[in-house]
């Protein structure tokens, strides 16, 4: 959904693909479509996966992402991202970072979405990100 709605604030599509080939990755195609959802229009982005081992550890993506071609500035964002989710999952499975087998976030489909929006976040260099806390919901 992040790089649905950096999609939809201008971050062309053709860019977000050309960066994406610096990973160095294949098995994977990329869609951009509008959608709606009660009445609100926004841009859905989708990964279609051909083929993926899925389950990498911390120093597979980080490998992945620092032998690529992209920016030093990509790289650092996506390996951030990466090192916190490596910390939560230790943190909630009583292990280590480097211990940690990513599944669903290990996946070619996750990384794409995560370096995506790093290449967002590059593309438009905001001054500062925020984000408000996430809302769990309840009732109907």
């Amino acid at each position: 959904m992040t790089v649905g709605a950096l999609l939809n604030l201008g971050l062309p599509f053709e860019y977000l693909e050309e960066s994406l080939k610096k990973l160095n990755i294949s098995g994977y195609q990329l869609e951009q479509t509008v959608t709606e959802r009660h009445k609100i229009s926004a841009t859905k982005f989708d990964v279609s996966v051909t083929d993926d081992k899925g389950h990498r550890h911390l120093k597979d993506i980080v490998g992945m992402i620092n032998s690529s071609d992209l920016s030093d500035r990509i790289k650092e964002i996506s390996n951030s991202a990466f090192e916190r989710l490596a910390q939560a999952e230790a943190k909630i499975h009583n292990s280590t970072p480097d211990k940690v087998h990513f599944h669903e976030v290990g996946g070619i489909d996750a990384i794409i979405d995560i370096v995506g929006s790093a290449i967002g976040v590059e593309y438009f260099k905001p001054d500062v990100v925020y984000c408000s806390t996430v809302m769990l919901g309840q009732g109907t």
